[in-house]
């Protein structure tokens, strides 16, 4: 099982989905991946966002899009930082 959930696929310009409860309880982090223009492409929810895992989501998107950046919403702040 992955530790994230795409609900926004941007670039494929696909309707964004809201998450179900039972994701809304697994997956609480949001984040946005972006390509080296910081052109947004897609967002999405992880289940972790503090570890090494964050990057998972980065990592799968890099192949197919391309994507070369990710920002999650800070938990303090809940401001949208790079990681």
């Amino acid at each position: 099982m992955k530790n994230y959930i795409i609900t926004h696929n941007v670039i494929d310009k696909e309707e964004p989905r809201k998450r179900t409860a039972e994701e809304t309880k697994d997956y609480p982090y949001y984040f946005e991946l972006y390509d080296d223009d910081e052109n947004l492409y897609a967002r999405g929810y992880s289940n972790d966002d503090l570890t090494e895992k964050l990057f998972e989501p980065l990592d799968d998107w890099m192949f197919d899009y391309g994507c070369v950046g990710i920002k999650y919403r800070d938990r303090k702040t809940n401001k949208m930082e790079w990681n």
